[in-house]
């Protein structure tokens, strides 16, 4: 599989969104419910919010034949790296492209010096406990989220824990 991981740029603002709009339906109408998945899409996966996020540098895309199939965006959040997005397209989902996308997250977060990344998903989303559990996430907290949707479990990785020794950033 020719899958390429690289920075979004502004021309893959409408690609971005389109994976959103073709994974959210499927992950989150049999956990949250459809007025969930529909508030998402119009609050987070239009060209409005999408944009500021890959102008500021914040996306990676995968790219599989010229196609974006897949999205990670990060974020600082109360001092912390945030993984706030990480999706493929459900006909690709299983196949290593979600494991690349994090991969290279975690490897430039280390790059850039962060200690720790944080996420969350909602209470229910076994493939995402699953998924991130093994990259060795451990629930640090959980946050109701109200109006009958799922908790948030938030999760955190130590980005050093599996380093070599010697290779810890400098603080």
């Amino acid at each position: 599989m020719g899958v390429f991981i690289r920075p979004a740029t502004a021309y893959d603002v409408d690609a971005v969104v389109d994976v959103g709009r073709r994974t959210w339906p499927q992950t989150y109408a049999p956990i949250a419910g459809e007025d969930y998945v529909r508030m998402g899409l119009a609050k987070w996966w239009t060209v409005a919010a999408t944009r500021p996020l890959v102008v500021a540098g914040k996306a990676t895309v995968a790219e599989l034949d010229g196609e974006v199939v897949g999205v990670a965006v990060v974020g600082p959040l109360k001092g912390d790296l945030v993984l706030f997005r990480l999706y493929v397209v459900p006909e690709h989902q299983g196949t290593g492209i979600g494991r690349m996308l994090l991969e290279d997250v975690l490897q430039v977060a280390r790059e850039r010096g962060h200690r720790i990344i944080r996420l969350s998903y909602l209470d229910g989303n076994v493939n995402a406990e699953r998924f991130y559990r093994a990259f060795g996430f451990t629930e640090s907290h959980r946050e109701p989220t109200g109006d009958g949707i799922p908790d948030s479990i938030w999760v955190v990785r130590d980005l050093w824990a599996d380093a070599p020794d010697g290779e810890e950033p400098q603080s």
